[in-house]
């Protein structure tokens, strides 16, 4: 009789293989220990397994870097983008709804100069990187100057005192690897080209292509509010659209009176710090990273062209 129990007993004792493979087909079947297994059953990783597998890691983390900043790039740009045409949209909504004149100022500077010094760097050999943006409105709801095709805007710079005429709509923005492409795109009509996505109708150039160079407004402004033109300001914003309180978008220049463009133009292209990829006046605008912002300036329609 021992020997029929001894038998029943080893017939239902599983082995270590079947625990492991079916743990939990028996209820009341516990983990078995490893001097139950057998010490041949348990088994770490070598040393050699642990270097290929961390050499493998490392190769990837290597491929997948640059992609992953290329893509953090292209979102950070794409985020300013937006953030100009909202803030566009935001002053010219400001002027119709307080009936009041509004100046939207744009200012690249040094984005290797920490943002908190003044002033910012505008001069030099590599005053790229950063784009600041501010809006101001005049408190009495008048222009703060006489639309004339000669001299215009000296009425402005005699009657600024320290921009006590205007208050601040908003706070100061600033866009890092932000840079104003400095020359005029060659022309890239729907016409010629149907089905580009860049395909649009152009400024003739300066004061209304907004990038360039040679412009400069006639109502220029600085930040914080309460510094003068020539001096003690952190910024100073020379390139200025500004909304009358119909919502119409103007430049002011010396000679251009009230002159209504049909469109403004602002081009941006991404920046790495101070540096940037220098454009050929002809290239391909299809193939790129540029960006295109055009600002309808009776209709106040901001849209956003990218290849």
């Amino acid at each position: 009789m021992s020997d029929i129990r001894h038998h029943r007993s080893e017939r239902i004792k599983p082995d270590c293989a079947q625990a492991q493979r079916a743990p939990y087909v028996i209820a009341d079947l516990r983990a078995l220990t490893s001097a139950e297994c057998g010490p041949e059953s348990i088994r770490g990783f070598t040393l050699l397994e642990l270097v290929i597998v961390i050499g493998m890691i490392a190769t990837l983390l290597v491929l997948v870097g640059p992609a992953f900043t290329t893509l953090t790039s292209g979102t950070n740009v794409s985020s300013a983008i937006y953030g100009v045409k909202g803030v566009l949209e935001n002053a010219r909504a400001y002027a119709k709804a307080n009936h009041t004149y509004v100046f939207v100022g744009f200012a690249e500077v040094d984005s290797s100069v920490d943002p908190s010094v003044s002033p910012q760097i505008t001069t030099g050999d590599t005053p790229y990187g950063r784009v600041a943006m501010a809006v101001v409105a005049a408190k009495d709801g008048t222009s703060q100057y006489e639309y004339a095709t000669t001299d215009q805007g000296n009425d402005w710079k005699a009657n600024y005192a320290n921009g006590a005429h205007l208050i601040a709509v908003g706070k100061l923005q600033t866009y890092e690897n932000l840079h104003f492409v400095p020359l005029d795109f060659g022309s890239w009509t729907p016409t010629a080209h149907p089905d580009s996505k860049m395909a649009r109708y152009q400024p003739t150039g300066p004061p209304y292509i907004l990038s360039n160079a040679l412009s400069k407004s006639v109502t220029p402004f600085t930040w914080p509010l309460g510094s003068p033109l020539d001096s003690g300001y952190q910024y100073r914003f020379d390139r200025v659209v500004n909304f009358d309180p119909t919502g119409i978008a103007r430049i002011a220049t010396s000679t251009n009176g009230d002159a209504i463009a049909h469109v403004i133009e602002i081009d941006f292209q991404p920046a790495h710090g101070t540096v940037f990829q220098s454009l050929p006046a002809d290239f391909n605008q299809d193939v790129g990273s540029h960006t295109v912002i055009q600002l309808g300036t009776t209709s106040g329609a901001v849209r956003v062209y990218r290849p």
